[in-house]
This record gives C-alpha cells, sequence and structure tokens, in this order.
C-alpha cells in the first residue's frame, strides 16, 4: 500500500519518513509477523533491563532520578514502537485517515504536543527540585517538614502557569473557563467537602508547624511518635508498635499535645499515706527517695503538693522532672520514682493504706414489728454504741 507524503508528513518527518522506510523493507506477511515478535521482544527486553538497571541504578543516586530517567526512555520506546508497528503494517494511510476522520490538523497535532511537553517538563521539573529538597534534608539544612512544604509550594508554582500556557494555547476564553470552574467548584466541594477540608488542614499543619517528623504528641486518644506528615493526613506510631493513620482536619480540630517542643517535661505520681502517719515526715522521706533516683533530674528539684483528702488516705503527689522528653525516659522515672518511695516509705514505717470501710450503728428508735409504730424502747450496744469496724491496713492488720 502506498501512500504519499502530504502536509502531515511535512510537518512530523522524522516520524513519518521513517515508518514509510521501514514499510518498504518488509514487504510479505511472514517479514511482518516476524518484525512484530521482535518488536515486541525487544520492548519487553528493554522493560526487563529498565527494572534491573533501576535496581542497581538506587544504590547509587536517588530515587527521583531513577524513575525520571525510566519515565523518559520508556515514552521515548513507547513512540518508536508504535511508528515502528505503523510501518510493518503498512498503516501509515490509515492513521492519516483517522486523523483527518476526528478533524485533527497539523496546527492541532503541534498543540497536543507542546501541551504534552509542557505538563512532561513541569513534571520533570518537580521530581528535580524534590531531589534537590530531599539533599538538603539529608545534609539538615531543611528539614522533613519544610521539605514537604517546599515540595507543595513548587508543585503550585510550576504547575499554575503551566496549566495557564496550555489555556492560552488552545484558545479558551478565561470567563467561560472562570465560569465552570465555579459551577464545577461547587459540585466538587459538596461531592469532596471531606477531602478539601483534609486538604486544606494539611496545608495549616504543614505552615503552622504545630509538630514534625520525630516529635512525641498525643492527639485526641492517641498517642505517639510521628512519623509522617501529607497533605491529607498525619501518621503516628505508638508505643505498642501501632501505626495509626490521623485524618489533618481531625488534628487540627482536636487537642494537640506535643511532649517534644519543650527541653524538660514535668510527671506526676500520686500516694496515699495513712491518716496516722505525719504528713510532713512522708513529704520529706518522699522528697529525698525521690532526689536519689538518677533518672530524676536535679533541676529543677522534685518537691511534694499535698493533695487532698482520699477516703482512706491523705494523697501527696510527687512531682519530678526528666530531661530530654521521651516515653522511655518518662517510664524509667516513673518506675524508679515508685520503687524508691515505696522502700523508703518501709525503711520508715509509713503505711500506704488499702481501701478501708468503717461500719457503725448508732443508738436510735427501735421500730414496732407488730403494728411498725415507733416505740420508745432504744437499743444500744456495750458502751452504749454497736461498732462492727472491718478495716485492713498495710501489715495484714484488721
Amino acid at each position: 500500500m502506498s501512500w504519499s507524503m502530504g502536509p502531515l508528513a511535512v510537518q512530523i518527518p522524522w516520524y513519518w519518513r521513517w515508518a514509510l522506510r521501514i514499510q518498504q523493507r518488509f514487504r510479505s506477511t511472514t517479514e511482518q509477523y516476524v518484525a512484530t515478535i521482535a518488536a515486541i521482544a525487544a520492548l519487553l527486553l528493554l522493560s526487563a533491563a529498565l527494572v534491573v538497571g533501576g535496581r542497581w541504578a538506587k544504590e547509587r543516586v536517588t530515587g527521583d532520578v531513577v524513575r525520571t530517567a525510566q519515565w523518559a526512555i520508556v515514552t521515548a520506546a513507547t513512540f518508536a514502537f508504535t511508528g515502528f508497528l505503523i510501518g510493518v503494517w503498512e498503516l501509515t494511510a490509515e492513521v492519516q485517515a483517522a486523523f483527518e476522520f476526528i478533524a485533527i490538523g497539523p496546527a492541532d497535532l503541534i498543540r497536543v504536543l507542546v501541551t504534552v511537553i509542557v505538563f512532561a517538563g513541569a513534571y520533570t521539573a518537580t521530581l528535580l527540585t524534590r531531589r534537590a529538597i530531599a539533599y538538603g534534608t539529608a545534609h539538615e539544612v531543611v528539614s522533613k517538614h519544610q521539605q514537604e512544604i517546599a515540595h507543595h509550594v513548587v508543585q503550585l508554582v510550576l504547575f499554575v502557569p503551566a496549566i495557564a500556557f496550555v489555556v492560552t494555547l488552545w484558545g479558551i476564553p478565561v470567563q467561560s473557563l472562570f465560569l465552570g470552574a465555579g459551577a464545577l467548584g461547587v459540585v466538587i466541594g459538596f461531592a469532596a467537602r471531606k477531602t478539601l477540608s483534609g486538604a486544606l488542614s494539611g496545608f495549616v499543619i504543614l505552615f503552622a508547624r504545630p509538630f514534625e517528623v520525630g516529635d512525641w504528641i498525643a492527639v485526641a486518644d492517641r498517642e505517639g511518635i510521628v512519623t509522617e506528615v501529607t497533605l491529607y493526613n498525619t501518621q503516628i506510631r505508638t508505643f505498642n508498635e501501632e501505626h495509626v493513620l490521623i485524618p489533618n482536619d481531625e488534628v487540627t480540630g482536636s487537642e494537640v499535645v506535643n511532649f517534644t517542643r519543650t527541653d524538660s517535661l514535668r510527671l506526676t505520681t500520686d500516694v496515699g499515706i495513712d491518716y496516722d502517719a505525719d504528713v510532713a515526715t512522708a513529704a520529706r522521706v518522699a522528697t529525698e527517695a525521690m532526689e536519689e533516683c538518677d533518672a530524676v533530674n536535679d533541676t529543677p528539684a522534685p518537691d511534694v503538693i499535698r493533695s487532698g483528702f482520699a477516703d482512706s488516705a491523705v494523697v501527696l503527689r510527687l512531682r519530678y522532672w526528666i530531661q530530654p522528653p521521651t516515653i522511655q525516659r518518662k517510664w524509667n522515672a516513673q518506675n524508679a520514682v515508685i520503687e524508691a518511695v515505696k522502700a523508703a516509705f518501709e525503711r520508715e514505717a509509713i503505711r500506704i493504706p488499702f481501701p478501708q470501710r468503717e461500719l457503725s450503728t448508732r443508738p436510735g428508735t427501735a421500730v414496732s414489728p407488730g403494728n411498725g409504730e415507733l416505740g420508745g424502747d432504744r437499743e444500744a450496744a456495750s458502751g452504749g454504741e454497736a461498732a462492727d469496724r472491718s478495716s485492713v491496713a498495710d501489715g495484714g492488720e484488721p
């Protein structure tokens, strides 16, 4: 099948002329099948080589560079594979007829090509800038949090002008575009309000920086270490090794406690002493016991606050500090303080009471079982009062 080089071939000569040369080389059906099988095998071998070479390259350069190179090679190979098959099976005339049927002229093809190049260039530029930002993070020039902010800002800076350029290239009326965008925005706003809310909350977190990757935080009823902050959610690793994804709108709508932001953290532990014990002596013994703990900071010094009266004990609140705040230091300090204070109280014979209950009956007016009237007899136990006292204290004394 012959094909005359028309305006389309003049506009893109390197592609169609190559296809025509291939068409002249493979005349028989057998040659066409062999060429097709060889092209498919070559494409598969190229894909395998890219996978293997990508693993090797990732050990030497960053993953963004490898993915960018793979993407460029696959795109070029796809164009070459398509042109080769068009030439082998003599489909150049059919392709031109298809373009004429859908009313795509050379100018439209050029616009499509320019559009693809613009968006591909913007995407490639974001990959390169992300690599540069990651390089700064590796050398501690910027933090992981700042890396996320910079990456999203670069995406906006690159893609907004690219979209504006493409709109101008295709001659789309800006007024109609804004009108359609407004109507579409209302529809999308109702349909994806949760997603948009999460995205806006993500930007608030990225710019406000209430916490960063690696911080120890508490959000709502979750507590753990921040492992990743994205546009839509925040990932934390709890101390039970659970990986929890919290939507960013829930993070911004809840109280967030960041334990890492302070240089030191104060911990409290409550302990009860018997009502018969001397409160001042117990407080002094507890303070001395905390001062001897290596896991507790010397400055600020630990102290004891008289917290209140409980049902069975006078409550003392032990206050002590750790620095820097980490969950392991918190656990170590709590364990050390509890063990030290208990041992000190045992040495000084200061009892930590179990819950106690005291039952008593008061002298009163007896009720006559016959008519339910109040009688005048009063019953009293020996000594004027009957009391049944049951109490359990430290040491097993009832």
